[in-house]
């Protein structure tokens, strides 16, 4: 299996300081470049909250969910539950910034919980919560940004009566790079459980010469194989063991647990990101769906879901709840 080499040291990227709360991740990454869509705010206090962009990749003119994590600003709670407001404004280009931004247009955004919690999602809010009571991120879907360049989005939540304001800069692309609805899905030749003189750990990075792989139902066929079949399939892109948010190994989790419910209906795979984690090489068959052009920073969990046509359907990266992932599941072979 060839493989990606990426400058070490890995570089882990989290949502706005969250990382001392070891909750609410934005990005597991590696190399050396500032992430397209992210925000990081300074430590603040307990009367204010921060907003940080959780999207990997906007691309102007499409339809297209936008996530953002808010905590309250001294780090010590997060926000969740209920729903908050989002005004989003154009800030320009590197070349061109705009002198005065006013708001484009509005969106509400709901929360959606990572998957694993035992939280009742529907729990009124927004309220300042500890990571072991809500973890997750707002939600707004779909949402349209109509020009290339940075934007701003201002959240607006209103907790125990009184209304609170954080604002978080990100960058709309021209042009995605990583396979977006619409494009045809890479067939890639991914290595299967079992496969003769492969490490089980760059199949999953949970397994070793001991332990056998745990997600087996995600290790079956490879994903050019599927395509070739006409059979649709779900792909997720994670690495269970290396990525230090909560929501890496969730997500493949509630993958399984679709490929359990689905699986005689549609393919599941899961394509470990590392190859070798120490060496710092990527997977070349992971690197294919979020590595493609071999520079800047692959970030993880991805989802995709991929039609009996090849085509990519539907794509989330960072944060999917399990009720997004089934609904892209049944949108495919139905309920």
């Amino acid at each position: 299996m060839n493989q990606v080499n990426s400058p070490p040291p890995r570089r882990v990227r989290l949502i706005a300081g969250v990382a001392a709360l070891a909750v609410l991740a934005a990005a597991c990454g590696s190399g050396k470049s500032t992430p397209s869509a992210t925000t990081t705010s300074r430590r603040g206090t307990a009367d204010q909250i921060a907003a940080s962009v959780a999207s990997y990749e906007l691309i102007a003119g499409r339809p297209q969910r936008f996530i953002v994590g808010v905590l309250r600003a001294d780090r010590q709670r997060l926000v969740s539950f209920g729903t908050v407001e989002m005004a989003f404004a154009y800030m320009g280009t590197k070349d061109a910034p705009v002198t005065k931004a006013s708001s484009s247009f509005q969106a509400v955004g709901r929360f959606l919980p990572i998957p694993g919690q035992h939280v009742d999602p529907n729990t009124p809010g927004p309220n300042f919560v500890e990571g072991s009571q809500g973890t997750g991120v707002y939600g707004a879907e779909p949402v349209t940004f109509d020009r290339a360049g940075f934007w701003r989005v201002r959240v607006t939540a209103a907790i125990a009566g009184r209304t609170y304001n954080a604002d978080g800069d990100f960058e709309v692309v021209e042009h995605n790079v990583i396979p977006a609805p619409g494009d045809a899905a890479p067939k890639t030749e991914n290595a299967v459980a079992g496969a003769a003189g492969v490490d089980p750990r760059s199949i999953d990075s949970r397994a070793d010469a001991t332990t056998p792989i745990p997600d087996a139902e995600l290790h079956t066929t490879s994903i050019a194989a599927a395509i070739a079949a006409h059979r649709p399939l779900m792909v997720v892109v994670s690495t269970p063991t290396y990525c230090v948010s909560r929501f890496c190994g969730p997500i493949t989790d509630s993958v399984e647990a679709l490929a359990k419910r689905y699986g005689t209906r549609m393919a599941f795979v899961h394509l470990e990101v590392w190859k070798s984690f120490d060496a710092g090489a990527i997977n070349a068959a992971a690197g294919q769906w979020i590595y493609p052009t071999g520079t800047g920073d692959a970030r993880e969990p991805w989802a995709f879901t991929v039609g009996t046509d090849g085509v990519i359907k539907a794509r989330f990266d960072n944060v999917a709840t399990d009720d997004e992932l089934q609904k892209a599941v049944t949108d495919l072979v139905g309920p």
